[in-house]
């Protein structure tokens, strides 16, 4: 599937300068706009630091992460409070930044990898080891840092594109600054290139496809990105979907059952859901990230 994947030690140092802690790397070519440097490298997630907190991170929340019961996610985690339920399972490292106020608990799941986090180790006797709960690796305590997620304008256009049911399925957008994008019915293709919108729905019944044959799809929005309909992707190129919305639930929804998304998301401002069944092939970050039932992040 096509995806951005894991951090790789091949970005120059020019790109290295704008990773941090937790942020998402988002470094493109030597030239061009922001908006076209931003989603154009094998990257993902990174949650630098020593110990538990020096892996890269597929999956972040600046704010909170909560894995609902059993999830599983592949890749390093970051985030300040964290919550995961009963049979969700974390397969890499974990940077915990919880402060007085970020509660940690880990409820009958379990890290497979190392933890670096600000407080105390977890245990059982303060609540955050419960049922069952393990970290299979070392816990590093009183040392981690806090994850950030870059952000960037989305000059976006006055041309609203709709698609309906009964629309020809061969529908295709090319790469420019557009309105709201509203996938009602049918199929819309997105053409290699960059995509500035307003907003981003895709309905139940519908389909939207990320044609990267001949390079990356990189989709900005400057609202709300909502998938309720399939998605897929033709070639093997990159896909990222950012948003600017500060829509603290629903900056980006992806809807229970959508099946896989294969994309990586990026909500620095705003919440991002994952849907229970549904499957994001890339990583996911976002200020509060909620996995909900049965999801998985597989990087």
């Amino acid at each position: 599937m096509a995806s951005k994947k894991m951090l790789r030690t091949t970005l120059s140092t020019a790109c290295l300068l704008f990773i941090s802690v937790g942020m998402l790397a988002a470094c493109g070519g030597e030239s061009g706009s922001i908006a076209e440097n931003t989603s154009s490298t094998d990257s993902a997630l990174s949650s630098g630091g020593s110990g538990g907190g020096g892996a890269q991170a597929c999956l972040i929340g600046t704010r909170s992460l909560r894995l609902g019961q059993r999830v599983t996610t592949v890749g390093g985690l970051a985030t300040n409070a964290l919550s995961m339920e009963s049979g969700a399972v974390a397969n890499g490292d974990a940077n915990i930044n919880n402060t007085t106020t970020s509660q940690v608990r880990i409820s009958g799941a379990t890290i497979r990898g190392n933890v670096q986090i600000a407080g105390a180790a977890p245990s059982s006797a303060n609540g955050e080891l419960v049922n069952g709960g393990t970290i299979t690796g070392t816990v590093t305590s009183g040392s981690a840092q806090q994850s950030t997620l870059a952000t960037h304008a989305v000059p976006v256009g006055t041309v609203n594109v709709t698609v309906n049911p009964g629309n020809p399925p061969t529908s295709q957008i090319v790469p420019g600054n557009y309105g709201a994008v509203t996938v009602n019915g049918s199929k819309l293709t997105f053409k290699s290139g960059t995509f500035n919108l307003s907003s981003l729905i895709v309905n139940s019944g519908a389909q939207i496809v990320f044609d990267t044959s001949t390079g990356p799809v990189d989709i900005n929005v400057q609202g709300a990105i909502t998938l309720n309909g399939t998605a897929s992707a033709l070639g093997t190129g990159l896909v990222t979907l950012y948003t600017n919305s500060s829509n603290a639930s629903n900056a980006v929804t992806i809807n229970a059952g959508v099946g896989s998304l294969p994309a990586t998301i990026t909500a620095p401002n705003g919440g991002v859901s994952v849907g229970s069944r549904s499957t994001v092939v890339g990583c996911v970050g976002g200020k509060d990230v909620l996995l909900q039932p049965d999801s998985h992040i597989s990087g």
